[in-house]
């Protein structure tokens, strides 16, 4: 059982029970990595680490390796995202569990994020980060929502946050609507010429950093821009869409919200309003390393893990 919960500011609060062993949470992601070790109860920050994604980031399983060896765990949780559940998340695991001579738990990024959210206890969970996915878990049954990656989904997503607030500069320069606002703080951001943008995004597509860093300018308007705001509670609807969606699949259950882009006072307030969602007990770290003390090897459990075929993209 869990012997602490971690606060938003970092403080410890007892629950219950113990979690033996120096184990190491890895909550992988668009923007980068965080790590923490949890140990005799306390949480202890680690060495953040680059950008990961397993359809995207070459030589990423490397720089799990290095992370994990740096942090001499006895045991390590991964939360990945764009790790396929289905064989490729077991033959990762295995493969660094190798390297480091300790059990290696690796999943995708949504299910430490509920395990951290909720303790492990049943609930919903929505992840709006780079990307943007929903999973829900009843205490028996899993369900899925998003997750597709930013050619197909991510609505909601600092991604699609930034290329809302693209397409708004593009109509202002060309006077078919958009925001003079907004198209400041794109061309501030990126390039004064919108064309050069344009080019990059399109050379480079999988670089999903060049659109989702407006995403924090973008909501910060949303107080005195009515195109800024439209975008942002549109993107709260994108949200809480996900969770609407478990919810018909598995009934009521609590919402939390886990991500860079529920920091956007404006947009958490609407996504509140349409979810009565709120903020995660502990970390998405926190919840890999849960996962990672709770699901062996040895002793694989049902409610430790989604094995889902989807794999998400959402960071």
């Amino acid at each position: 059982m869990m012997n602490h919960v971690t606060g938003p500011d970092g403080s410890l609060h007892a629950v219950a029970g113990t979690l033996p062993g120096r184990i190491l949470g890895i909550d992988a992601g668009g923007s980068g990595t965080r790590a923490i070790i949890l140990e005799a109860g306390q949480v202890t920050p680690q060495p953040a680490g680059p950008p990961m994604n397993a359809l995207l980031t070459a030589g990423f399983a490397e720089d799990l390796q290095r992370i994990i060896a740096a942090a001499s765990p006895t045991a390590a949780g991964v939360g990945l995202p764009g790790v396929h559940q289905t064989g490729q998340a077991r033959q990762l695991g295995q493969a660094l569990a190798r390297q480091a001579g300790c059990p290696v738990h690796v999943t995708g990024d949504a299910d430490p994020a509920r395990c951290g959210a909720f303790l492990g206890s049943p609930g919903i969970v929505v992840i709006a980060g780079t990307g943007s996915v929903a999973l829900g878990w009843d205490g028996e049954r899993f369900a899925y929502a998003g997750g597709h990656g930013f050619l197909l989904g991510d609505e909601g997503s600092a991604y699609w946050i930034g290329r809302q607030a693209v397409r708004a500069a593009l109509r202002w320069e060309e006077q078919t609507g958009g925001s003079e606002p907004i198209y400041r703080t794109v061309t501030q951001a990126t390039w004064p010429d919108l064309e050069v943008l344009i080019g990059q995004v399109n050379k480079h597509p999988a670089d999903r950093g060049r659109l989702a860093v407006l995403a924090p300018a973008v909501t910060a308007l949303a107080g005195d821009d009515p195109e800024a705001q439209r975008i942002v509670r549109r993107a709260a609807e994108h949200l809480a869409a996900l969770a609407e969606s478990i919810h018909r699949r598995l009934g009521p259950l609590p919402v939390a919200g886990v991500g860079g882009v529920f920091r956007a006072p404006a947009l958490w307030a609407h996504f509140t309003d349409l979810t009565g969602a709120a903020r995660p007990l502990a970390s998405v770290a926190v919840g890999a390393a849960l996962l990672a003390a709770t699901c062996t090897p040895a002793s694989p459990s049902a409610s430790c893990s989604f094995h889902g075929r989807r794999a998400s993209l959402s960071g």
